[in-house]
C-alpha cells in the first residue's frame, strides 16, 4: 500500500531495505516446531546470556533509592559517570580525557546511527567508508543522512583488515566519515597500531572524520587492543565509541560513551543530544559508573569466552570448517566446507541438529562484485559451556 502522507526519501530507502535475518528467523521457527524451543542451541543472536555483574546491579538498586529528587538527567553526564570513563581510559589505554571530552550515550548503536547526519551534506553525493561486514547502523544512518555507503571489504587475503590503499581517489574526495571497528565484528581481528596509524593518516590527508567503534576493546584473548586515541595526531580527526553492552553484559541498559579530543567533533553530538533527547537515566549512569570502575568481571569473561571458543572451534573444524581463531570479540567467523553455501550449512545444523548460526553473506554487502561473507557463518559464543559441549556432541553427528 503506498504511503498516504509525505515521507523523507532517504527514510524510504532505509525502510525498503530487506531485513537480513528473515530467512534465519523462518528457519528458526521451523526448527522450534520440530525440536521445541529448549532444544535449540542458539549461537545466532549476539546478545550475552551471562548475568550482568553483581557490582553493577547493586549500584543500580542503590541509585533507585538515591535518585528520588534527581530530576532530569544531565546530558553531559552526572553522578561521577564521566569521571569513571576518564579513569577507565587512562587505566586501560593511557589516554587522558579532559572535562568536556566525553559524554554518555545510549550505547553505541544510537551514536553510530546519528553521527553521519552531523557531517554529511545531503544531495551532494557524499560518502561514508564502512567495513564490510560491519554494524548495520553505520549504513542505515548514512542513508538516512542522504549519504552513500562505500564499503571496505574485510577479506581473509587482507588478514581481515580493510585495504585503505585500495580505496579509489574519487571516493576519498567525497568521503566525510570513516568507520573503524577493532576488535572487528564478526571476524574477531584486532588491528595493530600500524593499521590504526594508517587509518589516521588516511583521514588527516583527506579531511575525514574517523569514528572508532571500540565496543569490544575489553573482549580479547591475548594482546589488549589499541584505542585510536593512543595514535599520535588521532585527536585531530577521531571520535571514539564505547559501550557496556558486551563488556559488562549490559545490553538491556543501553549505555556507553562518545569521546573526542577535538571539541569541534564532539560539539554536534552534544548539542543535538541535548535538543533531541534527555540524557541517559541517572540510575543507568550509576550502574555504568560501577561497571567501568570494575576490571574483575571483564577479566573473568575473557576466560569464559576463551573456554567457549576453544571448545567450539575443534568441533566445527571436524565438520569441514576452516577457522582462524578470533583475537577479540565473542564471535567465531567460520569458513564453511567446500561445495556448500553458508545458508546450506546453517540450515543443515539448525534443521538437522538444532544448532543455530548466521550465514555470513546475510550480514555482509556485495561490493565490487564480492560478498566477504559468501563462504562464512557466524557463531556468537553466548551459550553456556554446558550447552556448547552439547553442541559439540551434535556436531560430531552432523
Amino acid at each position: 500500500m503506498p504511503y498516504r502522507f509525505g515521507l523523507n526519501e532517504n527514510l524510504r530507502e532505509v525502510l525498503n531495505a530487506p531485513y537480513p535475518f528473515d530467512v534465519v528467523d523462518a528457519n528458526r521457527r521451523k526448527a522450534q516446531e520440530k525440536f521445541g524451543g529448549d532444544y535449540i542451541i542458539d549461537f545466532g543472536i549476539g546478545d550475552p546470556t551471562d548475568p550482568t555483574p553483581e557490582v553493577v546491579r547493586d549500584a543500580c538498586r542503590r541509585a533507585v533509592d538515591d535518585s528520588k529528587a534527581w530530576g532530569y538527567p544531565n546530558v553531559l553526564g552526572g553522578g561521577g559517570f564521566i569521571e569513571a570513563v576518564r579513569r577507565y581510559m587512562k587505566r586501560r589505554f593511557n589516554v587522558v580525557i579532559n572535562k568536556g571530552e566525553a559524554i554518555p550515550t545510549y550505547g553505541a548503536k544510537y551514536a553510530s546511527f546519528h553521527i553521519p547526519a552531523y557531517y554529511l551534506n545531503p544531495n551532494r553525493g557524499e560518502a561514508v567508508l564502512i567495513p564490510n561486514p560491519g554494524y548495520p547502523p553505520y549504513s542505515d544512518g548514512t542513508r538516512l543522512a542522504g549519504g552513500t555507503p562505500h564499503y571496505m571489504n574485510v577479506l581473509e587475503e587482507n588478514d581481515f583488515q580493510p585495504d585503505f590503499g585500495g580505496i579509489p581517489a574519487e571516493t576519498l574526495k567525497k568521503t566525510r566519515v570513516l568507520f573503524l571497528n577493532s576488535p572487528h565484528s564478526p571476524t574477531g581481528k584486532v588491528y595493530t597500531k600500524e593499521k590504526m596509524r594508517e587509518a589516521v593518516d588516511l583521514c588527516l590527508d583527506n579531511n575525514i572524520v574517523l569514528v572508532s567503534d571500540e565496543c569490544y576493546a575489553d573482549l580479547y584473548y591475548e594482546k589488549p587492543p589499541t584505542s585510536i586515541l593512543e595514535i599520535k595526531e588521532a585527536e585531530e580527526c577521531s571520535i571514539v565509541l564505547n559501550s557496556l553492552s558486551k563488556r559488562s553484559m549490559m545490553t538491556g541498559y543501553a549505555v556507553g560513551f562518545i569521546a573526542s579530543k577535538n571539541p569541534d567533533l564532539l560539539k554536534p553530538y552534544t548539542v543535538m543530544q541535548r535538543k533531541s533527547v534527555q540524557g541517559v537515566a541517572n540510575i543507568i549512569q550509576e550502574a555504568a559508573k560501577a561497571a567501568f570502575e570494575d576490571e574483575k568481571h571483564p577479566e573473568e569473561m575473557r576466560k569464559v569466552y576463551r573456554k567457549r571458543r576453544d571448545t567450539l572451534i575443534p568441533a566445527l573444524e571436524k565438520t569441514g570448517c576452516s577457522i582462524r581463531k578470533p583475537e577479540g570479540t565473542f564471535f567465531v567467523w567460520a569458513k564453511v566446507p567446500e561445495n556448500t553455501t553458508p545458508l546450506e550449512y546453517s540450515e543443515k545444523l539448525l534443521l538437522g541438529r538444532g544448532i543455530n548460526c548466521v550465514p555470513g553473506n546475510l550480514i555482509s554487502q556485495t561490493w565490487n562484485n564480492k560478498n566477504p561473507g559468501e563462504r562464512y557463518v557466524r557463531f556468537a559464543l553466548v551459550p553456556k559451556i554446558e550447552r556448547i559441549l552439547e553442541a559439540t556432541k551434535r556436531l560430531e553427528q552432523a
